[in-house]
């Protein structure tokens, strides 16, 4: 017997990031992918060049959302940057009966999302939020070597895109919007700031890295009983360290207020045509921790060795929903994109792309 094709709503921008979350979708035999796009801007030409169905969408309208998501299964929202509070599309798919899911990285946005549980679990969705390099893919590595250990003390992620990859402005936005306040992060009692340099495998070499503010830093205490847990960004080029660097002792000095949009209007105007840096991209997750009475430690490294770098964020969110069509949801609420995904669900939607695991 055949199945039914479920309508799977893509929005964003459409560019390399939400292109590639479309094409894949379109080519699952289960999914009829919608592109969701505002007509008067330049992505909707790009959406059409994937091939699947687009309609005119514009999340700042409520009536336009409610026309989109009529007879829709799902939705993959790519429409970012993701405010802590701004939760419309989950907000109407939650109302709706709609699931959704999002690749936010952004450290309120993911653990703020549970506050749909109520609404979600009434309408009978499933709202999950964080489909990406962190916390999804992160927890995933996690998860694959939690049984080399008794007890977990420390998780340390380690996050370094590649150069040109797009993703460039938002790991130095990240990093300087990080403002090492109460909620930073603290490694054996001491809280650091100093940057870290991590060698990852040929080719993608050395990267060093900066702390931040991501979702494991919330989540990974709960889930896996760590008492440190640490996120850092390693950005691809030294125009990019550059500006992290003059930009802090900007903050220091109290100049400008919004480091993070400094940061991007730096990056925008003259980061593209400077500094070297190598196009693969890379995530190391190292744990310390407990076997059998003894310390020990172990390191994962996910490494794209050409520029597929962006693969690794979208994977996530591509088999999550392909998950959904072809086995059903499992239940209703809001979440983070922990525990959802085993490594091998990701590491399916990776083949064909020069990505490499590595174990130390």
């Amino acid at each position: 017997m055949r199945m039914q094709k479920r309508k799977v709503l893509v929005l964003g921008e459409f560019g390399a990031f939400g292109r590639r979350i479309g094409a894949a979708l379109s080519r699952s035999p289960l999914v009829e992918c919608l592109l969701g796009v505002d007509l008067r801007r330049k992505g909707a030409r790009r959406a059409r060049e994937i091939g699947a169905t687009v309609i005119p969408v514009d999340i700042n309208d409520a009536a336009s959302m409610r026309r989109a998501l009529d007879g829709v299964f799902a939705v993959v929202n790519t429409s970012g940057p993701f405010h802590a509070r701004d939760y419309r599309v989950a907000e109407a798919c939650a109302d709706l009966g709609v699931h959704y899911v999002d690749p936010a990285e952004t450290r309120e946005h993911v653990a703020n999302i549970a506050q749909l549980a109520r609404r979600a679990e009434k309408s009978g969705s499933l709202i999950v939020s964080g489909a990406a390099a962190v916390p999804a893919v992160s927890a995933a590595l996690v998860d694959l070597m939690r049984g080399e250990f008794d007890r977990i003390g420390e998780i340390h992620t380690f996050v370094s895109p590649g150069r040109g990859d797009r993703r460039e402005v938002a790991a130095v936005r990240a990093v300087l919007a990080y403002d090492g306040g109460p909620k930073r992060s603290r490694e054996r009692g001491r809280a650091r700031q100093r940057p870290e340099t991590v060698h990852f495998p040929p080719p993608v070499g050395r990267r060093r890295g900066y702390l931040c503010a991501m979702p494991d830093l919330d989540l990974f205490p709960r889930r896996y009983g760590a008492q440190t847990v640490t996120c850092r960004i390693g950005p691809p080029t030294w125009f990019n360290r550059l500006v992290i660097a003059g930009l802090g002792r900007v903050r220091r000095r109290g100049l400008i207020e919004n480091l993070p949009r400094a940061a991007a209007l730096l990056l925008r105007s003259g980061g593209p045509g400077l500094g070297r840096g190598r196009v693969g991209a890379g995530m190391r997750v190292l744990i310390h921790g407990q076997k059998g009475g003894q310390p020990v430690s172990h390191s994962i490294y996910l490494m794209a060795r050409d520029a597929s770098g962006p693969a690794i964020s979208a994977a996530p969110a591509i088999a999550l929903v392909k998950q959904w069509v072809g086995r059903g949801v499992p239940q209703a609420g809001a979440m983070p994109a922990v525990g959802l995904l085993a490594w091998d669900d990701i590491k399916t939607e990776l083949m064909g792309y020069d990505i490499v695991l590595v174990r130390a």
